[in-house]
């Protein structure tokens, strides 16, 4: 017969002291390392909700939080449901902003590195345009793929729609964008860009919100695929003092300049100008040359281009329409200066 193996009492109680200590150790170390979430929820009672567009919290330097934003018809969306604004409920949600940026100042640039952008399980879309009148439909998203009656699906390619900090005069003809930011629904602004914003405010007050599971360059129709979405952003002091009037964007391979007028031609040239700053502080040049390189380099990307065009000849309260202009982070200078044959 074996011998019986025990172990006293006070040796079994010091395990569980351990165990204790180690889960005890391990939540805390994953609280520390999990984000700040904004939660669209509990809903609010109304427009009249002392909490409406109140101040969601403070941002500190540094930070990485999630925020609930909710999607463009603020509504629960689901199979039956009728997504237009007289046949759905709105469920008042907690906005996306604004949100008081610690120890940033008047005149601080600030970088906003989206991180990414989580559709929720149903958006809508709409059908305006020169064929259609503007009826809304259901579009899910399940596994990845942006789903289209009858049979068409497509990968999701989540964005931003609207970035901004609180602007420090009245936009003219109450345009959604300026340059602070605001409505551009470019594609630019998603997962892995930052957007840099001028505080004109002490604090910024940045907001964030207008999710898209997917929207085509110009949102022609008015509208992206407008969904609740959870964005994951990190917000920090920029080292650069860009000379631009507007926000700028840049991606792992371009650098971005907008533009928000009331025609195309007006949104490209703010764009365009814009740029021709931007290439001049980066690299070092004089407007001659980046004007140069904007004309002969430069991508005109529409952001919201619907402006009157789906108002069959009745003018919209205040048209406006949104341009990027996009420039390769390829583009460098090296050093050499030649002329025409006698290139290095």
């Amino acid at each position: 017969m074996y011998p019986r193996l025990t172990r006293s009492r006070s040796y079994g109680v010091g395990l569980l002291a351990i165990a204790t200590l180690v889960l005890t150790l391990g939540s805390a170390f994953a609280q520390q390392d999990s984000p700040r979430r904004f939660s669209r929820r509990p809903y609010l009672s109304g427009p009249d909700d002392p909490e409406y567009r109140a101040m969601r919290g403070t941002i500190k330097m540094g930070e990485t939080v999630i925020i609930e934003c909710p999607g463009g018809a603020d509504a629960e969306l689901g199979p039956g449901v009728v997504p237009e604004p007289s046949q759905t409920k709105r469920r008042y949600s907690r906005f996306g902003g604004p949100f008081l940026l610690e120890d940033v100042k008047v005149g601080d640039w600030v970088a906003i590195k989206i991180i990414d952008v989580k559709p929720g399980p149903y958006g809508y879309t709409n059908n305006w345009g020169p064929l259609r009148g503007p009826w809304r439909t259901i579009a899910p998203v399940k596994d990845g793929m942006l789903l289209f009656e009858p049979d068409f699906a497509i990968p999701v390619r989540p964005m931003v729609g609207t970035i901004y900090l609180k602007s420090a005069a009245a936009t003219p003809g109450g345009a959604g964008a300026w340059d602070h930011g605001g409505n551009f629904d470019s594609n630019s602004i998603r997962a892995g860009s930052t957007v840099y914003i001028r505080a004109q405010f002490d604090g910024g007050y940045l907001t964030v919100t207008d999710t898209h599971a997917y929207q085509g360059d110009g949102e022609m129709t008015g509208t992206g695929i407008e969904i609740d979405a959870d964005v994951t952003l990190q917000v920090t002091k920029s080292p650069h003092h860009f000379p631009t009037g507007g926000a700028v964007v840049e991606t792992a391979d371009k650098w971005y300049t907008n533009g928000v007028g009331k025609t195309w031609e007006d949104a490209v040239k703010i764009a365009w100008s814009e740029m021709v700053y931007l290439l001049c502080y980066l690299h070092d040049t004089t407007p001659e040359y980046a004007n140069r390189m904007v004309g002969a380099l430069g991508d005109a990307l529409p952001g919201y281009t619907a402006g009157n065009g789906n108002m069959r000849g009745f003018d919209h309260r205040s048209p406006y329409v949104t341009m990027q202009i996009g420039i390769p982070k390829e583009l460098k200078r090296t050093g050499k200066k030649w002329r025409v044959g006698q290139e290095p």
